[in-house]
């Protein structure tokens, strides 16, 4: 599963992650999309001429305060790397000093002025910077990852002609969580979201779907607890109320936002629980850890410059002003593999699943409403919406 895939986009396909083959490159088709590890996905040239693809061009990366030794920043980072090693182009990394908005403007300030073809940035945090700042700079291309500009109010969703905007598939990926959670064997569940953002909400929902569909093919009942903390950085609180959660006989709770793992898993080591993270892969941070539910964020940055250096470096038709949504038909989410934690729940049989959400013969709804009691037949189990 370390494999490095050689992988290459086939024409006419926009910003997909499926692998075409190619004269040059080796493709090894013999990893599925299923178990790509993003932390050595590489995108290489599919011809000898290729390797300059983006030759003597400049890439910037415009981050937050928390830089990119670890989390999403660092995954869109080593994307970013990948490609300019592999495609001639120079790798530059700007990030904000400080925890606000006016800090993260002037890192995407001074990216787009460095000289970079192309700006990418990435999450809910650069969306009013970007908003901000897209318009200033029309020579400019930008790329935002997990996020779409608007106001600091949020009445104003305008993304400019020189943006391209990539959304991924949460509830794909809640819903792997979930089904492998119940398929491992796990039917006392919680699920710990930071807060009732849409994206969030959706890896609830995911989950939710994902358990249900796993506990009516296994003949067992689940039981659910949903709780939006506020909270985006592990604390004593919520330790506490994941203890008391634990001390209840949930066997298994999945962390969505910021650094909640890490307080899930405080309270795992002290009762004997299970955590499961979202994002990246958080599956070394402790042996409590039983998986993570990934947005493939550099196999995404890579393909997504291969398409904008194909196009003479810009954006097309169908990128330009406007959001794309990735997901499992890409490759784009998943389960984290490189470290597997599941017991019962094979990784053939996790192919399997995630092959059906490909194919249509599973199927999983994007609701972004936090509780789902009304929205989501689940027959087979019991939610304790505990936001209400």
């Amino acid at each position: 599963m370390k494999k490095v895939l050689s992988l290459v986009l086939c024409a006419g396909v926009l910003a997909s992650l499926c692998a075409c083959g190619s004269e040059q490159a080796d493709s090894d088709s013999s990893v599925p999309a299923a178990l790509q590890d993003d932390s050595t996905y590489t995108l290489l040239p599919s011809a000898e001429e290729e390797a300059t693809l983006a030759a003597g061009r400049t890439v910037a990366l415009a981050v937050d305060h928390a830089g990119t030794d670890t989390g999403i920043n660092a995954m869109v980072w080593q994307g970013v790397q990948a490609f300019c090693t592999n495609f001639g182009a120079t790798p530059q990394l700007f990030t904000a000093q400080e925890d606000s908005v006016e800090s993260r403007e002037e890192a995407l300030r001074a990216a787009a002025e460095s000289g970079a073809e192309i700006v990418l940035c990435a999450g809910a945090d650069m969306e009013v910077p970007l908003y901000e700042l897209q318009n200033n700079y029309p020579t400019v291309s930008y790329l935002i990852l997990d996020g779409e500009p608007h106001s600091d109010d949020y009445a104003n969703y305008t993304t400019a002609d020189n943006v391209h905007c990539v959304l991924f598939s949460e509830e794909q990926a809640g819903y792997l969580a979930g089904y492998a959670a119940v398929a491992d064997g796990y039917t006392e569940l919680g699920f710990l979201g930071a807060d009732q953002l849409p994206g969030i909400v959706r890896y609830g929902t995911g989950f939710l779907q994902g358990a249900q569909a796993a506990a009516e093919r296994n003949g067992v009942e689940v039981n659910l607890k949903i709780w939006y903390s506020g909270l985006y950085d592990a604390s004593e609180e919520i330790t506490a109320r994941m203890s008391g959660w634990y001390v209840e006989g949930t066997q298994a709770i999945f962390a969505v936002g910021g650094t909640l793992a890490q307080s899930c898993i405080a309270a795992a080591q002290e009762n004997g629980g299970r955590v499961l993270a979202a994002d990246w892969d958080q599956d070394g941070l402790d042996a409590t850890m039983l998986g993570s539910a990934v947005k493939r964020y550099s196999a995404v940055t890579q393909n997504q410059l291969y398409t904008f250096y194909t196009n003479g470096g810009s954006w097309n038709s169908d990128q330009a002003g406007k959001t794309e949504r990735v997901g499992v038909a890409n490759g784009a989410v998943g389960l984290a593999c490189a470290r597997w934690g599941f017991q019962s729940f094979s990784e053939q049989s996790y192919e399997q699943v995630y092959d059906g959400l490909v194919n249509g013969g599973l199927r999983v709804e994007r609701y972004s409403d936090p509780d789902p009691t009304d929205l989501i037949q689940a027959p087979n189990v019991t939610i304790d919406y505990q936001n209400g």
